[in-house]
């Protein structure tokens, strides 16, 4: 059986506004090589997300455009991250919406048990029952992770 598949957004879900905010105020670096850092409370709850559910991540973030599979592992490990990256989109040559993407992942893969966590909704109908969007200023919530594991775990 596959494990899981949280298709997972960056910037608004990881990287939050408020963090960044509050990392300017305290006067501390907000970046490191691969970008900026992430909110240590959304990662908390991607964590919760993964414990409860094995999920393992692709990254739909437009990072993936910046980084190589391999570097988003190293950042991954370096930043001691929850769960592991299986792999990032984008499927095709040409970027019509994430949800495109996406479907073309979950084809060439087999898989059908996924969740989305996106600040941005760029997604097919069919897949917005997978759906969580996040608040750009705080990234993922508990609320949001309880709808994550509800989504990847319905019948526990």
């Amino acid at each position: 059986m596959n494990r899981s598949i949280i298709f997972l957004d960056f910037d608004g879900v990881l990287n939050t506004e408020q963090y960044q905010a509050w990392l300017a105020v305290e006067g501390k670096p907000n970046k490191d090589a691969w970008g900026p850092l992430f909110d240590p409370h959304a990662v908390e709850n991607l964590r919760k997300i993964i414990e409860s559910t094995d999920a393992e991540i692709v990254i739909s973030s437009s990072w993936r455009y910046i980084h190589r599979l391999g570097s988003l592992r190293m950042m991954w490990e370096v930043r001691e991250l929850p769960g592991e990256i299986l792999d990032r989109l984008p499927c095709g040559a040409s970027y019509i919406s994430r949800g495109e993407d996406i479907e073309c992942w979950l084809n060439q893969h087999g898989q059908t048990d996924y969740v989305i966590i996106d600040d941005l909704n760029d997604f097919y109908p069919t897949q917005l029952d997978r759906y969580v969007e996040t608040n750009p200023i705080v990234g993922i919530t508990e609320a949001d992770a309880t709808r994550a594991i509800e989504i990847l775990n319905p019948h526990t």
